[in-house]
């Protein structure tokens, strides 16, 4: 009797299965040790399977880039559920992305240090699976970011454009030039950026501390770069 052909849900499930599996093995690996046969070996199915599923490796890391995208923004959503003040909003998204990163290393690398062939291919791809999700992430985060300085009494103006970023009126009377509050945000995700390859490389193990609290403690400092020195001059600090 012929085996029944897989549900649309089923293959999608074994999608994510296989997906799930190439992230594994880029952790452990490296991106560029990922061959389509030794997944296949490690998900105990032949190749000729495997390629039924993602018929080149090329697509097999696009479309595992769309899955991190939507994995991480899972999380970051998560982070920042419970969370009423801007400080706890802003630590609740950054300890939810270093989470992400340090639980599915492969899915971070292959968004933030893809292979070089691939992001060259991506950059002359019309179809390319992952652009609108980046932007998505990054409408998001500027959001959040938004959100979070109104709040601590930075006046924002709406962006001229859905492509720009939010005016900040009046900052000149607070002492800060008109970039500096973004270069406060990008800075602060700088060293975000950093903290998750320290973590995921194993660097602070040597400084024989407990990591995740010492994860924790750092990025509440980080946060130092941008929310204190702006309710120092907000009007609610002066009250």
């Amino acid at each position: 009797m012929p085996r029944q052909a897989f549900s649309a849900e089923e293959i999608i499930i074994q999608k994510q299965r296989i997906m799930d599996e190439a992230a594994q093995v880029m952790a452990s690996e490296g991106i560029s040790q990922l061959s389509m046969r030794a997944l296949a070996a490690s998900l105990n199915m032949t190749a000729a399977n495997l390629y039924n599923y993602f018929p080149s490796k090329r697509q097999l890391f696009i479309e595992t880039t769309q899955r991190g995208y939507e994995l991480i923004d899972n999380y970051t959503k998560e982070g920042v559920t419970h969370a009423e003040e801007p400080r706890e909003k802003l630590a609740g998204f950054l300890k939810s992305a270093v989470r992400f990163a340090h639980d599915w290393t492969g899915y971070w690398e292959l968004m933030v240090h893809p292979p070089l062939q691939l992001r060259e291919d991506l950059a002359s791809d019309e179809g390319d699976l992952t652009s609108d999700l980046r932007q998505r992430t990054s409408d998001r985060m500027i959001n959040l970011f938004t959100t979070l300085l109104s709040r601590s009494g930075v006046s924002l103006t709406p962006p001229s454009s859905h492509s720009s970023m939010p005016g900040i009126d009046g900052i000149a009377e607070q002492g800060f030039g008109p970039d500096t509050i973004w270069v406060r945000v990008i800075t602060l995700l700088t060293n975000t950026h950093g903290l998750i390859d320290l973590y995921n490389h194993k660097m602070l193990d040597g400084f024989d501390v407990d990591v995740p609290p010492l994860i924790d403690a750092l990025i509440d400092s980080s946060i130092d770069i941008l929310l204190p020195a702006l309710n120092a001059s907000s009007p609610e600090a002066s009250q």
